[in-house]
């Protein structure tokens, strides 16, 4: 003969009693709001391009702004393109971040 079957009782939980559980939403962003910025900028420094223009418009400021040699065109005309760059990247960056 089969032995007598137990009675199974499952308890699915009582919403008042219930501790709280962790949310099982994953993040896969890279950046938080405060180390967006450096993050985001040394990012943007690792590549050559960005680190040449950058160097290139420090030694035309120093000849521009310095007495230690002269510089005939404005450090501007270097620096403000590679800064309309780099804000535009990182425009992007932060967009597609929030987006993840």
């Amino acid at each position: 003969s089969a032995p007598p079957e137990e009675q199974r009782i499952i308890d699915f939980g009582h919403p008042e009693n219930e501790a709280p559980f962790a949310d099982n939403s994953v993040k896969t962003s890279k950046y938080s709001l405060l180390s967006f910025f450096p993050l985001a900028t040394r990012e943007q420094f690792r590549r050559n391009g960005n680190i040449y223009f950058f160097c290139v418009g420090m030694l035309m400021f120093i000849g521009y702004y310095s007495p230690l040699f002269y510089s005939a065109i404005s450090p501007w005309t270097t620096l403000g393109p590679l800064a309309l760059v780099v804000s535009i990247s990182l425009i992007q960056e932060g967009y597609t971040d929030t987006q993840r």
